[in-house]
């Protein structure tokens, strides 16, 4: 039998519902404010004790207070406390760097160098068409002072720093270089001046070549948002002259652009998502596809531990797919979105938003992508690398790449370890 509850009854109970949701609310409320209350009184006291070294600084500091550097110097140290190894703060001079960077456009000297055993800069590479080159630097010369100051005394990530600057801008180098050796004779050091004149300059970032006969080869050290269109013709090239297999390398990628990294993946792979991230709320959001022409030729990736962020992801989409085997080493770890915010007065952060995934949806980054064949080079070998002077046949990491060309089904030519043509000058083709 059925019940019916009074008028007054049903009063009373939409009277207590809607009071204990008031309540309800009254709660969450007041721990929201209490939260923001605290956040703000936090806020207010780190506001507080930097007005006070401030004031303290304006009284008896005995120096000058540069204001521009002192606002760099603030922001930069609010952004390192965060303690994000991945974020930066970029003054407004190092963000149009940092701009200019990114589309391969740079404004400086033109060179690479490596640290040498006595903390001077070893040039290993000259760009083509730089004002370096313009100016008669080779590479093999040593770096041993820059604008008269010796590179030991003001360091060598110092002197780094200062390669690129203005437009217009000069910096005198003083050299030493391998003089030639005259027959009978051991070749002696000179040293020379030579002032290079900062300009713009393209940074090569692929060089490409067929090893082993017919194995196209192409090393990677950064993606860009330009470079994709020169990896697709170098590749259309090499296949053009009867590649059986690819080897990509991305040993020492620092990684870079997610768009231009995501074109060549477009290239190589079937239809489907290859970058995909996860923001801080746990939303998932696939950033780029790929279409569904692909290269049917099996792939070999060479990575290491100093495969960085974009460079990770091509790896990783690489083996997810299936399409090749990744040899080498487990690579760096840094998996994280970075947004670039710029600023009212023309600077900018760089700050971590949300983190990359693998295709099956793992998180990457503080951990690395591990590789199918795992091969290290010796401290030796290492040393040659970095200085791009490790020839195709000591290059043990690259003919283990060759040979999982072969486990692939490659009919590739000459048996690993053979004479290759992948030193870093051999290139047949460049960008």
């Amino acid at each position: 039998m059925s019940r019916k509850l009074s008028w007054g009854a049903t009063v009373a109970l939409v009277a207590i519902t809607a009071s204990i949701t008031v309540s309800l609310t009254y709660v969450y409320a007041m721990k929201s404010f209490n939260a923001k209350v605290a956040d703000i009184n936090a806020r207010q006291a780190m506001y507080t004790k930097l007005s006070e070294i401030d004031q303290k600084a304006r009284q008896d500091y005995i120096g000058t207070v540069d204001e521009t550097a002192l606002n760099d110097g603030i922001c930069a140290g609010y952004v390192a406390g965060l303690g994000d190894s991945q974020a930066k703060y970029l003054s407004a001079e190092k963000y149009k760097a940092y701009v200019s960077g990114n589309s391969g456009k740079n404004i400086g000297v033109g060179i690479k160098t490596a640290r040498d055993a006595d903390g001077n800069m070893e040039v290993i590479e000259v760009m083509p068409n730089s004002p370096a080159e313009k100016s008669g630097m080779k590479k093999g010369d040593t770096i041993v002072s820059m604008d008269g100051k010796e590179i030991v005394r003001i360091t060598y990530g110092d002197a780094l720093n200062k390669l690129d600057g203005i437009s217009g801008s000069k910096v005198k180098f003083g050299i030493l270089r391998k003089a030639s050796a005259s027959s009978g004779t051991e070749a002696k050091a000179e040293t020379i001046s030579v002032t290079v004149t900062r300009a713009e300059y393209t940074e090569r970032t692929i060089t490409s070549s067929l090893i082993n006969g017919n194995v196209a080869y192409l090393k990677i050290s950064q993606f860009t948002d330009t470079n994709a269109e020169q990896f697709n013709t170098l590749l259309a090239q090499r296949i053009k002259e009867s590649a059986v297999g690819i080897v990509i390398d991305l040993r020492s990628n620092s990684g870079g652009s997610i768009s231009g990294m995501a074109s060549m993946l477009d290239t190589l792979l079937p239809a489907g998502n290859t970058v995909s991230y996860r923001n801080k709320a746990g939303k998932v959001t696939v950033e780029r596809t790929s279409n569904a022409n692909e290269v049917s030729l099996p792939i070999t990736v060479i990575v290491d531990r100093n495969t960085f962020g974009a460079a990770e992801i091509f790896a990783s989409d690489i083996k997810d797919y299936k399409k090749g085997l990744l040899v080498g080493e487990k690579t760096a770890g840094f998996g994280t979105k970075d947004e670039v915010m710029p600023l009212s007065d023309g600077s900018a952060i760089i700050i971590s938003v949300a983190n990359y995934l693998t295709l099956n949806g793992d998180v990457f980054s503080g951990k690395g992508i591990d590789v199918d064949v795992s091969k290290q080079l010796s401290d030796a070998q290492q040393a040659l690398l970095v200085k791009n002077q490790l020839s195709g046949d000591q290059d043990t990491q690259l003919q283990a790449a060759v040979s999982a060309l072969i486990r692939q089904g490659a009919n590739v030519s000459q048996a690993p370890g053979s004479a290759q043509e992948a030193s870093a000058e051999s290139g047949a083709a460049t960008d």
